[in-house]
């Protein structure tokens, strides 16, 4: 048989890569990963990836980046892995569990701002996530965010998260409780006063405010009440854009106006909505202390 033959035989017992389709190759990665074969999966999925189309759809594709990216993170390839999420997450923004290993895999990498608003995201898509409750705590527990954390912690406890559990106590001061009122008093040693004689230094009960002025705004009413909002699952985003401005509605939870603005530019920067709810609604927040009158001459 001459060479050229021989070629050709070959050939055609050896089907070349390149005529795989998309389906094909993904079929072959499912089942190399199912017989526990991780290098050779990962082969296949970057060989689907290669012959992808619009017409196999996107969600085919961001199911690609993400398997890959599990088979890369698995394999010590993390910035491969944190590449391939973020690809995936492009195509696929209802991917709690691809928003929750970008976190882990950015605040192994110390980046725990990014990390907080990966966390933030996969609870807003599934609010039962204790995991990423639990990783959120971690990462607000390393910026010092001691009232969040443990509000965190105490979420993923309810979920089930064990290792959460003992971390759930809160740091903020116990509340005054006032003595218990007594149902029989002891008798008072000082005389009664007698009938029609006017008893000195009574104060006379003030009036109680009513109506939209009767609340006087607080920055730490603010800062409760988005933290509650945002423990709760959801956006840092939504949780601001739901207060009230005090300077429209002074009611209890309201924000100042000036912080409200100055969320709202930190945004228009390009900072993430973690990191600007972390860089304004900060207790010692600047915004959040009123203009000092003006004296008239």
């Amino acid at each position: 048989m001459s060479p050229s033959l021989i070629l050709l035989a070959v050939g055609l017992l050896v089907p070349a890569a390149h005529a795989e389709s998309f389906k094909a190759w993904m079929a072959r990665a499912s089942r190399e990963e199912r017989e526990k074969d991780d290098r050779s999966a990962l082969v296949s999925y970057s060989s689907a990836l290669s012959t992808w189309k619009e017409s196999d759809g996107k969600q085919a594709k961001a199911k690609a980046l993400c398997a890959r990216a599990a088979l890369r993170d698995r394999g010590g390839d993390e910035a491969g892995a944190l590449g391939d999420y973020s690809d995936c997450l492009t195509l696929d923004k209802k991917n709690a569990k691809a928003f929750h290993r970008r976190g882990q895999l950015r605040f192994k990498q110390n980046k725990t701002s990014l990390a907080i608003d990966d966390f933030y995201k996969a609870t807003a898509i599934d609010m039962r996530f204790g995991a990423a409750y639990a990783d959120r705590a971690a990462a607000y527990e390393k910026q010092g965010d001691i009232t969040f954390a443990s509000e965190d912690y105490k979420r993923a406890c309810e979920l089930g998260v064990k290792t959460a559990c003992p971390k759930t106590s809160n740091p903020a001061p116990a509340r005054k409780i006032g003595k218990p009122r007594l149902e029989n008093p002891p008798p008072s040693n000082k005389p009664a006063a007698a009938a029609g004689t006017p008893v000195k230094n009574a104060e006379p009960k003030r009036p109680r405010r009513s109506g939209p002025l009767s609340y006087e705004p607080k920055f730490k009413d603010c800062l409760s009440a988005l933290g509650a909002c945002a423990g709760a699952g959801h956006a840092f985003g939504t949780c601001v854009g739901k207060a009230p401005a005090c300077g429209e509605k002074p009611v209890r939870g309201c924000c100042p106006d000036a912080c409200l603005r100055a969320y709202r530019k930190t945004l228009n920067r390009g900072a993430s909505e973690a990191a600007a709810y972390r860089e304004i609604f900060i207790p010692e927040a600047k915004c959040a202390v009123p203009p000092k009158p003006v004296d008239e001459d």
